[in-house]
């Protein structure tokens, strides 16, 4: 998931109440240890070898909508830290059979799977962008086009499936979280816009809220179908949901299209 810097404050006098909110959040930092204690896809996680219980949302997301196959050969997932979606991609394209080239995205620096690479950056930025388009391109030995050229033939964009399970730090307040989360929707289609192969397909996790409508509209501008779903893996209490795009439809459908 993508992580927010937050700057470090001076050292202040402060009240005596502070040891009771700091007495809180003990108690709420216990009661997280205590469900990551007793919950079983944290469990699972650990005796498969996955980096984190998020591996188990993919699974859900793939066993149902069949995302990794014959044509989902180059794959970015984006929020990649700490890299179980890519674990969960490589493996299931191995089992298939098939070489992949699986590209992983994320703030902060964090070692790619064996079969796979990674770039850090922002995804909210241009030249990070610019970065992952490069990737693949140098990698198909083609030349590198400005992300911006909305003339790009279908049949040279590289991309089959992109996978986002980005997030920002939580704030606590609903409304906030959730627009922060559309603005992290806004940027994974305007890349796979650029990058995304005919037929290629989009999973993004996003919180719900008041924006979950006009989501669901811009996704069905670009492809053919659009579900929402939340994974069993999901815990019960979270907000988050994800929606699926499959098969980009052909039609040349420009950013302007999609924000107007």
């Amino acid at each position: 998931m993508m992580i927010c810097t937050i700057r470090s404050i001076p050292k202040i006098e402060v009240p005596s109440v502070y040891t009771s909110i700091r007495h809180k959040c003990s108690k709420s930092s216990n009661r997280w240890l205590e469900r990551q204690t007793r919950d079983p896809h944290t469990k699972q996680a650990k005796t498969s070898y996955y980096r984190s219980r998020a591996a188990y949302k993919l699974i859900d997301i793939d066993k149902k909508y069949r995302l990794f196959n014959k044509n989902s050969r180059n794959i970015i997932d984006l929020g990649f830290a700490p890299g179980s979606w890519t674990q969960v991609a490589v493996e299931r394209m191995k089992s298939i059979g098939l070489e992949s080239k699986i590209l992983g995205v994320d703030l902060i620096n964090c070692s790619p799977p064996q079969g796979s690479h990674f770039i850090q950056g922002d995804i909210l930025s241009r030249k990070t962008q610019e970065q992952i388009r490069q990737f693949y391109y140098n990698q198909d030995g083609n030349e590198t086009e400005d992300i911006d050229n909305n003339h790009i033939e279908d049949k040279n964009l590289p991309v089959d499936l992109v996978l986002s399970d980005m997030m920002v730090n939580t704030s606590g307040i609903k409304d906030n979280d959730h627009f922060a989360s559309m603005d992290l929707c806004d940027a994974a289609i305007i890349l796979s816009l650029n990058l995304l192969k005919s037929n290629g397909s989009l999973v993004m996790k996003f919180y719900t809220g008041k924006e979950d409508v006009l989501l669901v509209k811009r996704m069905e501008k670009i492809f053919e179908k659009v579900y929402r779903m939340k994974p069993d893996a999901c815990r019960d209490e979270s907000r988050e949901m994800y929606i699926i795009g499959l098969k980009k439809r052909k039609d040349n459908v420009t950013v302007q299209d999609i924000f107007s």
